[in-house]
């Protein structure tokens, strides 16, 4: 089978779980029997990896809520670079609702894009606003997460709020279209992404997709998840492409 077939099956069983309802719970080979928290799931993780992977996490109150619904949060260790492991290491944030289902589906993981956004402010402002849904949130073990570099996670640094607000909103010189416009707008570009290699150092090299994928398997381990079943929106639609192109026998429902 090819990982064209397998996303377009994970894809087609999320339409059906997400529209379908009760039909797919009647015979649904992802669904856990309780709401009590899953030992990390390590087979066949290598060796120099099980460190990562065998980290139950300890979940607690969340630092910063945005809103005043109830959520708890965790902190993973993951690897600065997956492709050397023991090169040092660097924190993913995660979080989930306080009220959980009592029959969960599993968990689900949540990305609402950017690159960027924090899946952590998402979640946190749909469970207060809307967002997932309902019928979600009493399936799944719906979890929220910054990725590498981003808000709670060990973040990328670039310009001070001053210089972000000046980056943001200020308008360039020179008419749109213009040379002169065109100038500006590189030299903004430039002076934004120099600061960013400067103020971040090496975490910088290892702000990429593929390293994002890698953590979310981790996260699928560690909660105690055989399959990843992920919500993606805009950027995180390509992420959850990665990850099934990089991990087809771990995907489960991609949305």
């Amino acid at each position: 089978m090819t990982v064209r077939t397998r996303i377009r099956r994970a894809i087609a069983l999320g339409a059906i779980a997400v529209l379908g309802g009760s039909a797919v719970a009647c015979a649904n080979p992802f669904r856990i029997d309780t709401a009590t928290d899953k030992p990390p799931v390590t087979d066949g993780i290598a060796d120099e990896l099980l460190e990562f992977y065998d980290q139950p996490p300890e979940w607690g109150a969340c630092d910063d809520p945005m809103t005043e619904v109830e959520v708890e949060c965790a902190t993973i260790t993951a690897p600065l670079d997956w492709n050397e492991p023991q090169a040092g290491d660097i924190e993913l944030e995660i979080s989930r609702p306080a009220d959980r289902p009592t029959d969960p589906q599993g968990s689900l993981l949540v990305n609402p894009g950017g690159p960027g956004a924090s899946g952590i402010d998402y979640l946190q402002q749909s469970l207060e606003y809307g967002g997932i849904g309902e019928d979600l949130l009493d399936a799944f073990d719906v979890v929220g997460f910054d990725p590498r570099g981003v808000a709670r996670s060990t973040p990328v640094t670039c310009l001070d709020t001053a210089g972000m607000d000046d980056y943001l909103y200020s308008v360039p010189d020179g008419e749109r279209g213009s040379d002169e416009r065109e100038q500006a707008l590189d030299e903004q570009a430039e002076t934004f992404a120099d600061a960013c290699a400067e103020n971040s150092g090496e975490l910088l090299e290892f702000i990429t997709t593929d390293q994002a994928a890698r953590d979310m398997d981790l996260i699928r381990a560690v909660l105690g998840d055989e399959k990843l079943n992920y919500l993606g929106f805009s950027y995180g639609t390509f992420l959850g492409a990665t990850y099934a192109d990089q991990f087809p026998e771990n995907t489960g429902r991609l949305v």
